[in-house]
């Protein structure tokens, strides 16, 4: 981070299968248990796949602005439930500050499932004037980014990304980074995903990626032997993101140090290539691999996905002795919300002292010193990192260090 302003994160918002909030999160993140459910958004019996991470107890009209509902699918209302929540954690009214210098940079990767199915649905059995006017603006991968610049008047630069699995882990490191460059002071980053409707799991499960087990304590097992393919989940998450000193002027306090990280392609599952992305996220936050005391992954639950994660990370660690832990296999896959979601898991990892658990872990390939615990483990976490990588040859890794 040299020669660059340095990044804190001052807030945490999160919704999933785990908890309506960071406090359930952290609780469930502790039990070891698998949040994965049979599939009750719609009847999926007739589905292969049936398990999925679900936000049962969302109420729209609680959490979203009348003038917004209509307006907006689920993904967006995901994002704004975590949103609200990490701005009350930091202590951040948005209306004192220069909003001219805020950001929002979320993640994404499919858009929103629930209002554009539906108006596919009322296209073909009424015709175009039932569908919602708007349609094209509610489904689209940058709504829930540009609803909430709309909806908190925030004219600062802004982004949205959709790569896939990297979508969030791509909003918050070029998030971070527009703080370390000085472009913004302040970023509402994250990402937020809704795929659990009919159409998205056709689509999602037609690829083979997707685990079609239908007991949910073991359909998501990452790097299990017995692993069968990712689970996905529904969730929002929104870190804030501050510059350092701005942050210590206002009194906020500090939940992480934002190191630094690294971009880069690793294509035809290349573990090299994805290794050097580590090791230039490493050199960046001034780090070596020893000082690191847990990754936190992307955990596919494929046996090439996995092998190729841990053959990268093993190259990297070589005779270092690391946990790893993939704490998806607790609320499921959020795709743009899932880097973000890592995130937090390592920051209530660093506060409470332990590895978090990759539930239905018994034994798997386990190259060099790398260590995977079925089971939140106690140890002392100062700094981790958050590595990501999707089926089209972005990675991304960034390292987090508990606060000063």
């Amino acid at each position: 981070m040299s020669g660059r302003r340095r990044v804190v994160v001052t807030g945490f918002g999160a919704v999933n299968a785990a908890g309506s909030n960071v406090a359930d999160f952290e609780q469930n993140l502790r039990k070891s248990a698998s949040c994965l459910t049979r599939i009750t958004a719609f009847d999926a019996e007739d589905f292969p796949v049936r398990v999925a991470g679900q936000v049962t107890d969302l109420r729209a009209a609680d959490h979203v602005p009348r003038r917004f509902l209509a307006k907006t699918d689920r993904f967006t209302h995901l994002s704004f439930v975590s949103t609200d929540e990490a701005l009350a954690d930091a202590g951040l009214d948005l209306a004192g500050e220069d909003r001219s210098r805020v950001g929002v940079w979320f993640g994404n990767n499919t858009g929103g499932w629930d209002l554009c199915e539906r108006g596919f649905l009322e296209y073909y059995r009424d015709g175009a004037d039932v569908v919602n006017p708007w349609q094209a603006t509610a489904w689209f991968l940058a709504a829930p980014q540009g609803f909430t610049t709309i909806r908190y008047g925030i004219t600062g630069m802004s982004k949205s990304f959709s790569g896939d699995r990297t979508s969030g882990a791509s909003a918050i490191y070029y998030g971070a980074r527009s703080i370390g460059w000085g472009r913004t002071d302040v970023v509402l980053a994250g990402g937020c995903e809704a795929p659990v409707t009919p159409l998205s799991i056709a689509c999602h499960g037609s690829n083979g990626e997707l685990s079609t087990v239908a007991d949910p304590e073991t359909a998501y097992r990452p790097f299990d032997h017995s692993a069968s393919g990712l689970v996905l989940g529904e969730g929002g998450v929104t870190l804030v993101l501050e510059e350092a000193e701005r942050a210590r002027a206002r009194g906020a306090a500090s939940r992480l140090d934002v190191l630094g990280g690294a971009h880069g392609t690793a294509p035809d599952r290349d573990a090299r290539a994805f290794a050097r992305v580590i090791e230039r996220a490493l050199d960046d936050a001034g780090c070596r691999i020893t000082d690191i005391d847990l990754v936190l992954a992307e955990g596919v639950a494929r046996r090439a996905g996995d092998r190729f994660e841990l053959d990268a990370l093993a190259s990297v660690a070589g005779a270092h002795r690391v946990a790893v832990a993939a704490p998806k296999s607790i609320y499921g896959h959020l795709f743009g919300a899932g880097f973000g979601t890592d995130v937090l898991a390592g920051a209530v990892a660093v506060r409470e002292s332990f590895v978090p658990p990759t539930v239905g872990f018994e034994r798997g390939y386990l190259p060099g010193g790398l260590r995977v615990h079925r089971h939140a483990t106690e140890q002392t976490i100062r700094t981790f990192l958050v590595v990501s990588h999707s089926r089209y040859g972005s990675c991304l890794a960034m390292i987090f260090r508990a606060p000063e």
